[in-house]
């Protein structure tokens, strides 16, 4: 009752300091996942490890402004032309109702009544105009509000490259004081070694992966000249965090932005298409390969049953963690499976009991 009612009590301070903590949790996982950069100029090229993290750090901050300065405008202008594009074929679907003779037909069977279709069209979108500007104060309060915290975000963004700094440059020895925390199991904790090394590794290859996709299929498009081609390549990038199931959402959405904003609408989906099948055929036949070479080895069954198990409860971060976390208990099992096993013959009765005096003996 004790270690139950300590554990809820610890879930429950988690969860109210989850905004205070949130910052140092995503500057440990930056750390985890580029301390191999770090660990190699120090050993490989004598760097020292100061010099080595302040390095990464920089070079982390820098990709960071590169991508908030250059891509996250041409997102944001990109989303802008989707909302207008969407409230204008809106606009368009009430035209053609009002317009087209395809109701007609319905209306006569007495299926649907036409006018009030139209009437009820026309409502529904002057009550979400109206919506939107009754709720404008609300919303000019709520960027005043954020302004006002503006001080506490400029700190965080201050405080972030100092935090990498010290976890990079202190990584090794933070990671041991943190394996101690974790009970032994069998008298050594070898299965938190083999376990983050899978996982670091997954997840190194993976944003590798969704990266060179991201770049890719953006290049690409825009060399056709695809609407929304840097939405669809930042979406392929993300999506392509989920095994599998990524790929195929990827492809629908992709699919039918093309068809709807598309002109020629027909040659713009073939592009799509194509471009993403090109750039599903080079993961499969180099990139897996060549970089996630050291993979989970997970059954593609089981990374269905994960995917779905893990989304039912977190939702999209259940999708993106799903993988890892799964190869993460996989890697404790695997590594003290025979810890586990249970045999129930006369002979492992009897090795048991000759080990249990054997070790008496010992300690005594």
């Amino acid at each position: 009752l004790m270690a139950t009612g300590g554990l809820l009590l610890l879930l429950w301070l988690l969860a109210e300091l989850s905004t205070v903590l949130t910052p140092f949790a995503v500057v440990f996982l930056v750390a985890y996942l580029f301390n191999p950069l770090a660990t190699l100029l120090e050993e490989r090229h004598r760097v020292p490890r100061w010099a080595s993290s302040l390095g990464v750090t920089a070079l982390v901050v820098g990709l960071l402004v590169l991508f908030v300065l250059q891509v996250v405008p041409n997102i944001l202008g990109q989303l802008e032309t989707l909302a207008g594009r969407v409230l204008g074929s809106v606009e368009q679907l009430q035209a053609w109702l009002a317009s087209t003779t395809f109701l007609d037909r319905f209306d006569e069977t007495g299926l649907i009544d036409k006018e009030q279709l139209i009437a009820r069209t026309t409502t529904s979108i002057r009550e979400l105009a109206d919506s939107f500007t009754a709720n404008l104060p609300m919303l000019a309060e709520g960027v005043l509000t954020h302004l006002a915290s503006l001080f506490g975000i400029i700190t965080v963004v201050a405080i972030v490259p100092v935090l990498l700094f010290y976890m990079l440059k202190d990584f090794p020895t933070i990671k041991l004081r943190l394996f101690e925390l974790f009970p032994t199991f069998g008298g050594e904790r070898g299965y938190l070694v083999q376990a983050g090394e899978v996982v670091g590794s997954y997840l190194r290859a993976q944003l590798l992966i969704s990266a060179i996709a991201a770049v890719n299929v953006s290049i690409a498009l825009l060399i056709f000249q695809v609407p929304l081609a840097l939405l669809i390549g930042l979406m392929t990038g993300v999506l392509n965090l989920v095994p599998n199931i990524g790929a195929l959402i990827t492809a629908v959405l992709g699919v039918l932005i093309a068809v709807i904003f598309g002109d020629p609408w027909l040659l713009d989906a073939v592009v799509v298409v194509a471009v993403l099948m090109g750039q599903n055929l080079l993961e499969q036949s180099v990139l897996q390969p060549k970089i996630m070479s050291n993979r989970v080895g997970l059954h593609p069954v089981l990374i269905f049953l994960s995917l779905f198990i893990f989304g039912y409860f977190l939702g999209a971060l259940g999708l993106l963690i799903a993988v890892p976390v799964t190869a993460l208990l996989m890697a404790v099992y695997k590594a003290y499976r025979h810890e586990l096993t249970l045999d129930l013959s006369p002979e492992a009765r009897l090795k048991r009991d000759l080990s249990k005096r054997l070790l008496g003996r010992l300690r005594g």
